[in-house]
């Protein structure tokens, strides 16, 4: 949707998740390939795109990032997983098309953590098919999210330097530097209806509540904004969190104004983050989640909540996706800008 804003005609999609999938054909009105992207040829992506060799001004991708999320460290030996070598099929796809430009999105620990290997591998590998490159960790909430999501991302491009999107926002304000402040989750969702455990706005099907267990609504009752777990009294500790130092996050509450943390998949359960309101007893509403991914109101979403919340997480929040798509589509200019003729003398 972000590309879609800033211009582009998106042609082609892979997606292993059908829920997923058909959210996209509603959003973006294309329907991608539904499948394992390490089982479509290289045929199958030209035909869908309807486009030859080089004709194709970016390809854009998003790996499955679980196996190198930070959540994953401290186990005790690494765990082998299938999708740690999907940025492969990124470079195969790119062989293929010969995009004009490129982009990669996945989590910190691509660079920092298990998945620097296979990044170094990456960087080679473009690096090896023409592509000049530059990446940097960045936070959505710099480029006007309402969210602080903190993200690898590689700009490459074959037709001329690359560079990354020009941050807009910062928690200053910029100190005069023109650059707004964060937007924060007041800004997102301060002007969408209260609602209580189990409740849902008439006119919108995305802004229902979760309905909470009552021991669920004791404990959130004592949580401020801001606070989690550690505000709650003995006899409402959960009993795998005595003792342990770690997941400080669970039923924690949303600062109003601060951007909020990184949605995941469980986006709008408390017991999986600070995915509290602010100040309701309750977890946030897909609609909520939505806005703070900067989702527009047109969205649309596919199966059930936990399915739809999913979607949600996994995502590039819209905003971010545009400031991408807008760098490239200069990229594209001043490329094309270089190379053009010189006008014929009068």
């Amino acid at each position: 949707m972000g590309f879609v804003d800033a211009g582009f005609d998106v042609r082609a999609a892979v997606e292993l998740d059908p829920n997923a999938a058909r959210a996209y054909e509603l959003n973006v009105g294309i329907k991608p390939l539904v499948t394992d992207i390490r089982k479509v040829t290289d045929d199958a992506i030209l035909t869908a795109s309807r486009l030859g060799p080089g004709e194709c001004t970016l390809l854009f991708g998003c790996p499955p990032c679980q196996s190198f999320t930070a959540l994953r460290r401290g186990q005790a030996t690494p765990v082998e997983d299938d999708r740690d070598t999907l940025p492969r099929e990124y470079v195969r796809i790119a062989s293929a098309l010969k995009p004009r430009h490129i982009a990669f999105e996945n989590v910190p620990g691509m660079i920092n953590g298990r998945g620097r290997d296979e990044f170094t591998r990456l960087r080679a590998a473009l690096t090896s098919l023409g592509y000049q490159l530059t990446s940097a960790v960045v936070d959505a909430a710099d480029y006007g999210v309402p969210q602080h999501r903190n993200r690898v991302l590689v700009i490459g491009s074959r037709v001329t330097a690359a560079r990354l999107p020009k941050v807009t926002h910062a928690a200053d304000g910029g100190r005069g530097k023109r650059i707004a402040k964060h937007r924060t989750v007041r800004h997102a969702i301060a002007d969408l209806n209260a609602l209580v455990s189990g409740e849902g706005d008439p006119r919108d099907p995305y802004h229902r509540a979760r309905r909470h267990a009552d021991i669920a609504l004791r404990r959130l009752r004592l949580i401020p904004e801001g606070g989690g777990r550690d505000h709650l009294p003995d006899d409402l500790v959960l009993d795998c969190h005595r003792d342990h130092d770690g997941h400080h996050d669970i039923y924690g509450r949303m600062w109003w104004d601060r951007p909020s943390p990184t949605l995941t998949s469980g986006c709008t359960n408390v017991t999986r983050g600070r995915f509290a309101h602010p100040e309701q007893d309750r977890a946030i509403t897909l609609r909520e989640a939505m806005r703070l991914q900067t989702m527009p109101r047109r969205t649309q979403l596919a199966g059930r909540t936990d399915e739809m919340a999913l979607q949600i997480g996994n995502a590039v929040p819209t905003k971010l996706a545009a400031a991408i798509g807008e760098l490239i589509a200069e990229l594209e200019a001043e490329s094309r800008k270089r190379v053009a003729p010189p006008r014929s003398a009068a």
